[in-house]
């Protein structure tokens, strides 16, 4: 097959959604990089504010496992991935060119704003991938066990144990490991209480939000699989 060849080729409907799925995936991943370092407070619940994208993130990335499987999820995993890697790197690159004089952000103030994003970037890698992984397995071994049925059940399993996971690692990394081996002096270490008080908050909101978001699930993907059967069908 020639490179012509495959320039020419239309994508089929499922391809498009998948592309759509996989896009919207990666964009969230990376806005919850860059909000994460933000700790915001609601009704008293102290959390940071990826707690608001991240399950949003999962909700897509669980719609993407079920209708295009395994293997189609661990690609949107790799893509993520990299794409996180590209930013890490491009804001490394850009916080050690030299600021100009009329710049509206002080070096300082740069490095406030931006200087939690590596280990917070560093922090979600780890996290991303162990938990990420975690929740292909555990939602296709559901799947395979249950014959296909029970979305609901597979969708809040996988949930439940990824996101703890997730918000484990990603924490304890991102404000506790690298805070403490940064050695631009930006960056302290959060006491253990105020972390115990983050993850405990961001799991709470997470699972709450997985309970409401199934009937979302159900209805985005019994959507989606008739939006691609009328589509290919025309």
């Amino acid at each position: 097959m020639t490179l012509e060849h495959v320039r020419d080729q239309k994508f089929t409907v499922a391809e498009q959604v998948y592309t759509l799925l996989v896009s919207l995936f990666i964009g969230l991943l990376l806005l919850t990089n860059v909000i994460t370092s933000k700790y915001v407070q609601v009704q008293g619940f102290v959390f940071t504010a990826g707690a608001m994208t991240y399950p949003l993130m999962l909700m897509v990335f669980n719609l993407i496992t079920e209708l295009y499987g395994k293997s189609k999820a661990k690609v949107a995993i790799s893509l993520g991935f990299l794409a996180s890697i590209l930013m890490m790197g491009m804001l490394a690159s850009c916080h050690h060119l030299t600021i100009h004089a009329s710049s509206p952000f002080t070096k300082e103030a740069f490095e406030a704003i931006v200087g939690f994003t590596p280990g917070v970037v560093v922090g979600s890698l780890v996290a991303y991938l162990t938990s990420q992984l975690l929740d292909v397995y555990v939602f296709s071994s559901l799947k395979r066990l249950t014959s296909g049925k029970y979305l609901w059940l597979r969708t809040h399993v996988s949930a439940l144990l990824s996101q703890l996971v997730d918000t484990i690692m990603f924490a304890t990394v991102a404000w506790i490991v690298f805070p403490f081996i940064d050695n631009t002096q930006v960056l302290h270490p959060i006491a253990w209480h105020t972390l115990y008080v983050i993850i405990r908050n961001e799991y709470f909101l997470k699972v709450l939000f997985n309970i409401m978001s199934i009937p979302i699930v159900y209805a985005s993907v019994y959507g989606i699989k008739r939006y691609i059967t009328k589509g290919e069908e025309e």
